[in-house]
This record gives C-alpha cells, structure tokens and sequence, in this order.
C-alpha cells in the first residue's frame, strides 16, 4: 500500500516500454495540468483511467488500457488504474515504505532513474510523467515508450 489515507495499493508488476496512448488526441474529458501545475490536480486516477479508456478504448497497448483490462488478485476489469500524478507523487514520498512492502510479498524494490507514467494529461502531445527518486513531474510524448518509463497500476483496497 501506498497511501493508507486513500487507501491504494500498487500492483506486484509493473511494464516497462508501454506508450500512454492517444498521441495527438485531447481527452475531452481531463482537464490538463503542467509539470507545474499536478499538485492543483484532482487524485481521482481511477476517474482518469475510465476517462481514457473511454477516449481511446479497452487495450493493453497503452498505459490506461493496460491498468484497466488488468485482472490480478481475482479483481474485475476496471478495478485496475493508472495513478495520477499526485497518487505518484504520495508513491515516491512513501517509497521506502513501499519496498519495505514489496520485498515482504516477494517482490522487487521500485526502479531507481524509472519514470512512471501518470493518468494526467497535459495536451494533446504530452501526458505527465514521475521520476519516483525525487518525486519531480515532467511533460512528455505520448506515443514514447522506453526502458526507463513504466506503467504501475494500482487499486483501492
């Protein structure tokens, strides 16, 4: 678990090389916020995440999709979300927390130099991302994917 107030839990896996999805589309319904602007954001990543999954559908290709066809733990499709960048943000503060959990349920510690995709949008281009070492937000493609940029579903518990 990593916030105890909302009461959120991550996902044991993560995935690694997945885009955000939706390059050049706006979700209508997200309001888009700046690397500078998240911490005004809602944290609602659930909310995000069928918001998206409207927009773009129901895939595993991309960020949201995956977290929302995600099934583990006997869940329904649809428990599964992508954070929001303030859910990261709470993440990266709690980290040492969160590995402490991790290893005892025979996991791995989250990934230092990673960034995790969040469900907050920026533009139509850019959603946010976290860097979860210093819990720092930044713009970026939509349609990139890489090593270092990870997909961590989570769910209320």
């Amino acid at each position: 678990m990593f916030d105890t107030s909302k009461k959120l839990a991550i996902a044991l896996e993560q995935k690694n090389n997945i885009p955000w999805g939706g390059y050049g589309t706006d979700i209508p319904t997200l309001t888009n916020y700046t690397r500078y602007s998240y911490t005004l954001s809602d944290t609602d990543g659930k909310s995000n995440t069928q918001k998206i999954v409207a927009a773009l559908g129901e895939s595993s290709d991309y960020a949201a999709g995956l977290c929302y066809t995600l099934t583990h733990g006997g869940l329904a499709k649809g428990s599964w979300f992508l954070p929001s960048a303030k859910e990261l943000k709470t993440l990266s503060d709690n980290k040492t927390k969160v590995n402490a959990g991790l290893k005892s349920l025979g996991s791995t510690d989250l990934p230092t130099r990673a960034y995790y995709w969040s469900s907050t949008e920026h533009n139509d281009l850019e959603a946010l991302e976290m860097y979860l070492d210093d819990g720092d937000a930044y713009d970026y493609y939509k349609d990139r994917s890489s090593n270092i940029i990870y997909a961590r579903c989570a769910v209320a518990y």
